[in-house]
């Protein structure tokens, strides 16, 4: 598919960082910004927890969710590249929010996006938030320490590396004056793309 012909009709943003920096979050709140926005979160392309495709932690006697294996990103690839066929009659580029934690580490994703944030946080934050969440499957005592962190540092770093447009924020920052950051570049980008239409 090419990026510039195929999804004129469409700006692909992405919003990815650490776990627990807020992503979806600041997703949600973009779609209910921006008219006809469709968003769709990476989670929701995790793997069974049975699925043979897993990486096992056998330290920890627990499968790695960290990496790009956990998840079914073939259909999630599929699944954005059949919104970007779609189209219909419009004056306004419409708006296609991805997000998640490894959002930027697939090149077949990652290619399609024309704005890129990525939303880091310390890790005493990420710890503190991950802490008060309820996972399925539960994280093991160790695994936010030895696993979760570690490949949250690696993946960032692969990500800012692949894809140098980034533009990094911190998940620390209130949440509206992210959503107002962002809001703000995308409207730009909106109006550039109508501007030269």
């Amino acid at each position: 598919m090419d990026n510039e012909s195929s999804n004129s009709k469409w700006i692909v943003v992405a919003v990815a960082g650490a776990t627990n920096s807020g992503k979806t979050t600041l997703a949600n709140r973009l779609e209910a910004h921006f008219v006809d926005a469709v968003h769709i979160g990476q989670d929701a392309y995790f793997i069974d927890e049975n699925d043979p495709r897993h990486v096992k932690v056998e330290s920890l006697g627990h499968n790695n969710w960290e990496k790009l294996t956990a998840l079914d990103m073939d259909k999630m690839v599929e699944d954005v590249l059949e919104i970007l066929k779609s189209s219909r009659p419009c004056t306004t580029p419409r708006l296609l929010i991805l997000d998640g934690f490894l959002i930027l580490n697939d090149p077949r994703i990652s290619s399609l996006c024309h704005l890129k944030f990525y939303i880091d946080i310390s890790y005493e934050e990420c710890r503190r938030r991950r802490l008060s969440r309820t996972y399925d499957p539960p994280d093991v005592p160790g695994y936010f320490e030895q696993i979760v962190w570690p490949e949250s540092r690696l993946s960032k770093e692969q990500a800012l590396a692949d894809n140098p447009d980034t533009i990094l924020l911190s998940g620390e920052l209130p949440i509206q004056s992210l959503l107002t950051f962002i809001i703000n570049i995308i409207e730009d980008k909106i109006n550039n793309q109508k501007k030269s239409a």
